[in-house]
């Protein structure tokens, strides 16, 4: 968000007004909703919970507090038919919360194979809670329940998240309105367990020697008691006082060569903020690429024993050229070569590199100076702007060696 003001600056200096922008790389769409409000979007990414993302925050629905009731109604109707039938599950948990402070092994147990999907491990009465659960619930009906259910949520929490997905589709239709899912990935987002409230990997509960950690303890016994329905009805109400962006916004899931190859004549620019570290953007959002589906994402496994994976990642998650070093060279060729094919300015996003770790010493898979050199050779007028908090700073192509490492957002601005 602190970027916002000069992406849309200098997309404002090279489009003309009027012009759609194509917000290629969307992601969470703030940036389509800034844009928005100035010029039509074309808001394109490969991931679907973006383009829910966008939909809900260019042209929210304002649900009234009787149909939020009615939604709430149906998912608590599906809860009341489901928790007596694993109660054994919650009740194991229950404890596991009450006593964590004092003995947090079997919450720590939870946390590391609660999965529904992990048939193979944890303690005796874990294993037999869960297949207890196994015989009730399933992947496809209670999706969220059979793969995050204790390792990502608390199963009360999976449960409810479960519920309010069967009374979106039971109410609003197998197509889903697209605010009413966006509200379930703000409350996915608001109670999940895991440092960052991201989906990148659960919590590792013990240290490398197999001792306890003691520092999420707190926060998972606080995160476990929020409420989903409530976050639900917050989220609903955040939505209904959106106001709907000015221009419109078209949104689609796509990869961003089919997006170039069937982009019309009316985009007058082209914003790009690609992955730039080797971390896949779809380790972050996988959970939330599931709701947003509303699919039986299956389970990524070990080659070795066929375990599920930590992060009990979908099956087929998207791996990003951009994120691969013997990719992302060709991969920024494809896309500057379409951009000259179109000739459209371009304004991209990236990160300049930095000093990195011992372990990571090149945190970034492209330099900036290599990905000036590849704008050059498309376009005859290429400048840099330098984005640092609130401010920013104009760079010609002689001075790159005096951009600022680590924080600083770089973004190419190119014409012809």
């Amino acid at each position: 968000r602190s970027h916002l003001d000069a992406i849309q600056s200098a997309v404002n200096d090279v489009a003309a007004p009027g012009a759609t922008a194509c917000d290629l790389f969307a992601g969470t769409a703030v940036v389509t909703r800034r844009l928005a409000a100035s010029r039509p979007v074309l808001s394109a990414d490969v991931q679907a919970y973006s383009r829910v993302l966008a939909h809900a925050l260019t042209q929210p629905r304002a649900f009234r507090p009787h149909e939020v009731s009615r939604l709430l109604e149906a998912a608590s109707e599906w809860l009341s038919s489901m928790q007596p039938q694993v109660s054994s599950l919650l009740e194991l948990e229950r404890r596991a919360l009450t006593d964590a402070t004092e003995q947090p092994g079997r919450l720590a147990d939870i946390l590391q194979h609660g999965a529904l999907v992990d048939t193979d491990r944890g303690q005796p009465d874990l294993k037999a809670a869960k297949d207890e659960a196994r015989g009730v619930l399933s992947p496809g009906d209670s999706t969220l329940s059979w793969y995050y259910g204790g390792v990502y949520f608390s199963y009360r929490q999976a449960l409810e998240l479960d519920a309010l997905r069967h009374a979106v589709r039971c109410v609003l239709g197998a197509e889903r309105d697209p605010t009413a899912v966006a509200a379930l990935l703000g409350v996915a987002s608001d109670v999940v367990s895991t440092v960052g409230n991201h989906f990148a990997q659960p919590l590792q509960p013990l240290k490398a020697d197999g001792t306890l950690k003691r520092s999420w303890i707190s926060p998972t016994k606080r995160n476990r008691q929020l409420s989903v329905f409530g976050r639900f009805e917050t989220w609903m109400g955040r939505y209904a006082m959106l106001e709907p962006t000015s221009h419109l916004c078209v949104a689609l899931q796509a990869d961003y060569l089919d997006t170039l190859a069937n982009v019309g004549s009316d985009v007058g620019v082209i914003y790009a903020d690609p992955p730039y570290t080797r971390d896949h953007y779809s380790r972050f959002y996988h959970v939330l690429e599931t709701i947003a589906l509303d699919d039986d994402p299956g389970v990524t496994r070990s080659p070795r024993d066929r375990a599920p994976s930590r992060g009990l990642y979908r099956e087929g998650r998207h791996q990003s050229p951009f994120s691969i070093r013997s990719q992302v060279v060709p991969a920024f060729e494809a896309l500057f070569d379409n951009l000259k094919r179109l000739d459209v300015p371009l304004v991209l996003s990236y990160s300049p590199m930095s000093d990195g770790t011992k372990a990571r010493p090149e945190t970034r898979l492209m330099p900036i100076d290599g990905l000036v050199a590849i704008a050059e050779r498309h376009y005859t007028d290429v400048r840099l702007v330098v984005v640092e908090s609130a401010s920013h700073s104009k760079f010609n192509r002689a001075e790159l060696n005096t951009l600022v490492a680590g924080s600083a957002e770089v973004l190419i601005v190119a014409k012809n």
